[in-house]
């Protein structure tokens, strides 16, 4: 994990990123990792990575400085041209370094991922519809308990396999269900049986159709918020923008020979929009910092006013017989929306708008100096908790401007420039 913001006002972009990597399942983790770059060596813009710091086994910062060396001189008039070659230039020159097997593998790992999450599911509903058949006084015999599990993985697997209303991912608007059979078949026919195996159903085509429909669906619909991705954040001007633009992008893998991408609507710097603060993976400190409450603890009191409320309902409707359960709802209902709304307008009145404010006129040290801050306290915050402490490090810091370009003001060296005198040369030209 890694701890990284953007800074955005009409005059700056501000870019600060720690230098923690965690590598491996073992959590190991190294505090010398790049996380910044500069993506045109002739232009304002800039490029931060977060998340996996790889994609299909190539570290991206490889991928990174070949584009910068590839894109030379070229400059685009805006920054979603950029985007775009970027994505081109990783599809046109890395498809050659991905085997088959690699491609084969992640596949394999989704299919077992989503298997195990099924088997989870059945066998936790299944207990609990057990206890609840027994605490109802009902004989629960061997052949109601087959009937049952087998019923209950069926609404599973009918569930996560329903059409979903997202719109598909941009290499994969025509890429069909059939096809995505036909590549993987071998993969699909050798995992399943082991699987039916195990949940001790009997394997039937309506059960193996919906599995893989299910899995088709997870690899071409817009990335889940826990899905191992490699995380782009490209931001900077392009030759006809004069405020502040950037482009957030998801990376997952090959499918079928098609690029796995989610590049999210772009956000810019505008006369009506004139500041933004963008975090990106550990996100928590950045929000307390700019709403005045910690997102788990402003989650864990609406959910206790909810649970609360649900208590005094069931209570209210057994000693108010004569009240409707339809009306006591409807009133706890608009009284728990109005708690919430109140106190999140008076946290967007009080907190997040006068902060967000004030970013539009700092200067650019003063963005820096905050950049850095926000680095900072999660990383604090990290080392002060009993979690695995995954930021860290020295924090690179970049401005860019339009008319200065992307400037390093804080950097980690590993290179010793006295007895490597052609390095900053190479440098100041990009290469």
């Amino acid at each position: 994990m890694t701890a990284e913001v953007g800074i955005f006002n009409k005059s700056n972009i501000v870019l600060a990123a720690d230098s923690a990597v965690t590598i491996g399942q073992v959590n190991k983790v190294f505090n010398t990792a790049n996380k910044i770059f500069q993506l045109a060596y002739n232009a304002p813009v800039g490029i931060m990575i977060y998340n996996n710091a790889s994609w299909m086994g190539i570290p991206l910062e490889i991928i990174i400085k070949q584009y910068s060396k590839f894109l030379s001189d070229k400059k685009y008039d805006e920054l979603e041209e950029y985007v775009t070659d970027f994505l081109k230039f990783l599809k046109d020159n890395f498809y050659n370094f991905i085997s088959t097997e690699q491609v084969e593998e992640f596949v394999e790992m989704r299919l077992y991922f989503m298997l195990d999450a099924i088997a989870d599911m059945l066998n936790e509903n299944f207990e609990t519809n057990i206890s609840k058949l027994k605490k109802e006084g009902k004989k629960v015999d061997e052949n109601l308990s087959n009937e049952l599990y087998e019923e209950i993985f069926y609404e599973i697997i009918d569930a996560i396999s329903s059409i979903k209303s997202e719109e598909k991912l941009a290499e994969f608007k025509d890429y069909k269900l059939e096809e995505f059979k036909t590549d993987y078949k071998t993969i699909i026919n050798k995992i399943l049986p082991g699987f039916y195996s195990t949940v001790r159903i009997k394997r039937k085509g309506k059960y193996t159709s919906r599995i893989v429909k299910a899995l088709y669906q997870e690899l071409i619909y817009p990335f889940s918020e826990d899905e191992d991705y490699s995380g782009l954040v490209i931001a900077g001007y392009g030759e006809n923008e004069i405020f502040p633009v950037v482009f957030e992008i998801k990376l997952g893998e090959l499918i079928s020979g098609r690029l796995r991408y989610q590049a999210d609507t772009k956000k810019e710097i505008s006369q009506n929009n004139t500041a933004l603060v963008k975090p990106f993976a550990q996100r928590d400190m950045v929000d307390t910092f700019f709403s005045g409450i910690n997102p788990s603890i402003k989650e864990k009191y609406e959910q206790t006013i909810s649970y609360e409320f649900n208590d005094i309902m069931k209570k209210l409707s057994v000693k108010y017989d004569k009240i409707s359960k339809k009306e006591i709802e409807s009133f706890f209902k608009t009284a728990f929306n109005h708690i919430v709304k109140t106190i999140d307008e008076f946290q967007f009145k009080e907190f997040i708008s006068p902060t967000i404010s004030s970013v539009e006129y700092l200067s650019k040290e003063d963005l820096i100096e905050l950049a850095e801050s926000l680095v900072h306290i999660t990383s604090i915050k990290r080392k002060t908790s009993e979690k695995l402490q995954s930021v860290g490090g020295p924090i690179d810091i970049a401005l860019i401007t339009k008319a200065e370009g992307f400037l390093w003001i804080k950097r980690k060296d590993v290179v010793n420039k006295k007895i490597n005198t052609m390095f900053h040369g190479k440098e100041l030209r990009g290469q």
